[in-house]
């Protein structure tokens, strides 16, 4: 996902004003209403607050994600707020928040949703491009740099299978439960994308088929028929509770689902792939 497809340079703060958490939050809230992204600021506020006191959108290495599904949006919109020095965020390393994306979208865009956070994720994992946004002087020299850092996910070693006897780039020979959670989550929104196109559905299923490539037969038979029966397969949880059948998992099952980053878990209730952000 190219996330800079969902961020206006004036939805960004280069110099964030607040000290605390709350007052980011409300500050990057009103930032998108300003922008006209956003039709009222209380309801989103009321959303991503409540969010924030279940548990922490911070989700390490300096990055915040806090978020709120909207009624009556069209797309995503993300508003992005800087702090050089860092804020507390109560993230899930203890360290200081940096970067705060704060995403608004429609209850319709759950996928998008989700390959927005893994992607952010898997960007900013290296600290060199964190300090490359820190050093960034300004909203237009920040989205630039976003822009920048895009451009290897969105390029085709990640999505397409190699022609034979070429290496595999390192993020696949290397790939962990994370990334295919990333390759489903994708997968997933290229499903999305084919049943509302009008067109280009060739160059879209070429997509799927390259990217179901990539995947462990076993996990891709488990999405295939979660997709047949019960759609969306891949469903993000916050606080505590699947957002596919909004049913709150056991406290321990949880707890097991954040430590093992290393296993893709499936809600014990509906059986869908969880992934908690």
């Amino acid at each position: 996902m190219v996330i800079t497809d969902y961020i206006a340079e004036n939805c960004i703060l280069p110099e964030m004003r607040g000290k605390t958490k709350p007052e980011a939050l409300k500050e990057l809230t009103h930032l998108l209403f300003d922008a006209k992204k956003l039709k009222g600021v209380d309801a989103a506020l009321d959303q991503i607050m409540a969010r924030e006191s279940t548990e922490s959108t911070g989700i390490g290495h300096g990055i915040a994600v806090p978020h709120a599904r909207i009624t009556g949006l069209k797309t995503l919109h993300c508003a992005v707020g800087r702090f050089k020095e860092g804020v507390d965020f109560s993230a899930i390393d203890r360290k200081p928040v940096h970067l705060v994306f704060l995403i608004c979208y429609p209850p319709t865009q759950q996928t998008t949703y989700l390959n927005f956070v893994a992607t952010v994720a898997k960007l900013l994992h290296d600290t060199s491009h964190l300090a490359s946004l820190l050093n960034a002087s300004t909203a237009e020299a920040l989205l630039s740099v976003l822009r920048d850092l895009c451009l290897p996910l969105d390029a085709p070693e990640v999505y397409y299978a190699q022609p034979k006897g070429k290496a595999l780039p390192k993020i696949l020979e290397t790939r962990d439960a994370h990334a295919d959670i990333i390759l489903l989550a994708r997968l997933q929104l290229c499903y999305e994308i084919l049943e509302t196109a009008r067109t280009g559905k060739r160059q879209i299923n070429e997509r799927i088929a390259n990217i179901r490539s990539l995947v462990d037969p076993r996990i891709l038979r488990q999405f295939d028929r979660l997709m047949k029966s019960r759609p969306p397969a891949l469903v993000p949880v916050e606080a505590d509770t699947c957002q596919g059948c909004f049913m709150k998992l056991p406290s321990q099952f949880a707890q097991l689902v954040r430590a093992e980053t290393n296993v893709i878990h499936s809600c014990t209730n509906c059986r869908r792939f969880i992934y908690i952000v």
